[in-house]
């Protein structure tokens, strides 16, 4: 079944892809090889080397590195002038024992091997070189424990500690109304219950918000799934040629694509932002005197779980796996999330080093936390002028796509789809402005947080003049249509992308993040207000409201596990639809264990602590 599947995703690819004969290909050096790590390093003089080498032709002329630099000049392939070899050099090379430098024997040896192409290699990047003594000593002694782990054991053992005297408070005062809150609070009992409670006799224009968690729980699967991904293609692969092949197929646009969708999450916590303080300027005024008040809320919030995580990357994620990929993966992101924890600590990861990625999702948090400021700033602005709010917004969309659109035109910035390609994405987009300076800078996602405070304001100006969204009828065509345009919009792509005029990219860049985010804020306004259909009935499922609890530790938490599911291998990658299937769905399972203890004992009562010392 599965190689029907396969031959069906791959037919449209493959007349695309046969740039080259089957026999040609044959000829190519392997892109990727790694030897046995572990039974290299367990012999007594065991050298292992792992590192990516340039190549160039040992005599002209020489056809196969024609065409291997014609291959690779076709933006689906990877770049097959450079090679990526982990070898065991000691058991590869042994008469090179003689040679003392490591990583000259390394390239020596490769040297060796790439001559029976009639090629040169040069060294371009050591990853590490690693002995047998140097693996005996890992594993038979612990190295002594640095100042950024101790303090990250103490952290944990301080929120181990309050959660075990919070949840013996509760326990002995049980239903005591005078309980101290700020013990309370850390309950792992009371947690758990607000966890896992329903809802459902509050006030009713809150609780029409149900359905807010199962949008949640949907766009993290979606997340989930692209990263499984994209891991995938930055690791070592058996077979890049079916990855060369599949980049060509539409289907895979939904995840190139659609990784724009992560920008609905901007619009779905603005629009919550402001109708919530919507909802609170009836009983109190808004003031810019709020404004600090609404951020430490934020703030307490967010960084918990999220500086939690990044701390354990920077700490103790490096000695949790082995293999001969894991240092240089794992090891070589845990010193970057060491150099940028400050950064992680102010949010501004984004903005400061960018291209020094650690944990490639939390550009997101960066980004939201920024927007937020903006959006309080605004909504309480336009609170005392609400009769002008919503062309105001109107027009504040219009002209942030604009500058978006100028700014890529100016800067030659695009979408991630023009970028999205096998070798982009095994570097994360290092190198690529694009990435950097739109997809993760504020101004990007700007129009979406936007249009999250639009609807806001619409969805609670209909609520206070009485007007029943779901009896207009004519209403039902666009909420019906909007998720067959979003998924359309997105498979567009496969087309578009054939357009590269710069202003039309630039044109591209400025419609595509406020269109999305709009036909998906028709969709959430349907659903808020009434209108019946599949969309509601799935994302109304009581089964969401736990899990969308839980999306904040989910989010922080997933890319340690993937990594650690997809990173400890010690082959190269059979890269397949079903591993890319597999990778996810216990990427999935495991994030979300991990994100009872860190919603129930860290997110949680970190906020309501803040809460009851402000009150």
């Amino acid at each position: 079944m599965q190689r029907v599947l396969l031959l069906l995703l791959l037919a449209p690819a493959l007349a695309h892809a046969r740039d080259v004969t089957d026999e040609e290909y044959s000829q190519f050096p392997r892109l990727f090889q790694l030897d046995d790590y572990e039974s290299c390093l367990a012999r007594p003089g065991g050298l292992y080397c792992l590192g990516s080498f340039t190549i160039a032709p040992l005599s002209h002329p020489s056809p196969l590195y024609n065409t291997l630099k014609e291959y690779s000049e076709d933006v689906h392939h990877f770049n097959r002038t450079e090679l990526h070899r982990g070898y065991c050099v000691s058991a590869r090379c042994a008469s090179l024992a003689g040679e003392r430098n490591a990583s000259r024997r390394f390239e020596r040896c490769v040297a060796a091997r790439a001559r029976r192409h009639s090629l040169h290699v040069s060294l371009h990047a050591l990853s590490y070189c690693r002995t047998h003594a140097q693996e005996y000593a890992r594993q038979h002694s612990s190295e002594p424990m640095d100042v950024p782990q101790k303090l990250f054991l103490t952290v944990l053992a301080g929120l181990l500690a309050m959660n075990v005297i919070g949840t013996a408070y509760d326990l002995l005062t049980d239903d005591n109304d005078k309980k101290l809150a700020a013990l309370s609070v850390w309950s792992v009992r009371d947690n758990w219950r607000r966890l896992t409670a329903h809802y459902t006799d509050g006030d009713p224009r809150i609780s029409a918000l149900s359905p807010v968690q199962g949008i949640r729980v949907l766009l993290m699967l979606l997340i989930m799934a692209a990263h499984s991904g994209c891991i995938q293609d930055a690791l070592y692969i058996y077979n890049p040629r079916w990855v060369e092949q599949i980049s060509h197929h539409p289907a895979l646009m939904f995840f190139l694509n659609g990784t724009s969708v992560v920008q609905l999450f901007i619009t779905l916590s603005n629009f919550l932002l402001a109708y919530n303080l919507l909802l609170f300027s009836k009983v109190q005024k808004l003031s810019f005197r709020m404004l600090p008040y609404i951020a430490i809320k934020r703030i307490a919030r967010i960084s918990p779980v999220y500086l939690l995580v990044v701390g354990y990357a920077a700490t103790w994620w490096a000695s949790a796996g082995s293999g001969p990929l894991w240092p240089a993966v794992v090891g070589a992101e845990s010193e970057a999330c060491r150099r940028k924890f400050w950064t992680h600590a102010l949010f501004l990861n984004n903005l400061v080093d960018p291209e020094d990625i650690c944990l490639v999702q939390t550009w997101f948090l960066a980004v939201d936390t920024q927007l937020y400021a903006v959006a309080a700033v605004l909504t309480v602005y336009l609170s005392s002028r609400r009769e002008r709010a919503l062309p105001v917004l109107a027009g504040l969309v219009a002209a942030s796509s604009l500058l978006n659109g100028l700014l890529a035109y100016v800067f030659d910035w695009k979408s991630l789809m023009y970028i999205a390609y096998p070798s982009t994405l095994r570097t994360m987009y290092r190198g690529v402005p694009s990435f950097a300076r739109l997809y993760e800078a504020p101004w990007g996602s700007l129009p979406p947080c936007l249009v999250g405070l639009f609807f806001a304001f619409l969805h609670f100006e209909l609520q206070e003049a009485g007007v029943k969204v779901s009896s207009y009828k004519w209403l039902r065509l666009p909420y019906h249509a909007a998720p067959v345009l979003t998924v359309s919009w997105i498979m567009s792509g496969h087309w578009v992308r054939a357009y590269s005029a710069p202003w039309f990219v630039a044109a591209y860049v400025a419609l595509e993040r406020p269109l999305l985010s709009g036909l998906c804020g028709i969709v959430m306004f349907g659903i808020f207000n009434g209108l019946e259909g599949w969309l509601k009935s799935l994302f109304a499922w009581r089964g969401w409201q736990a899990m969308g609890r839980m999306s904040l530790a989910v989010l922080a938490v997933h890319w340690c596990v993937n990594m650690f599911v997809a990173a400890s291998t010690h082959q190269p990658v059979h890269a397949s639809l079903l591993s890319v299937i597999m990778d996810w769905l216990a990427t999935s399972c495991f994030s979300y264990a991990l994100a009872i203890p860190l919603t129930v004992m860290v997110e949680m009562p970190a906020q309501r602590f803040v809460t009851a010392l402000m009150m």
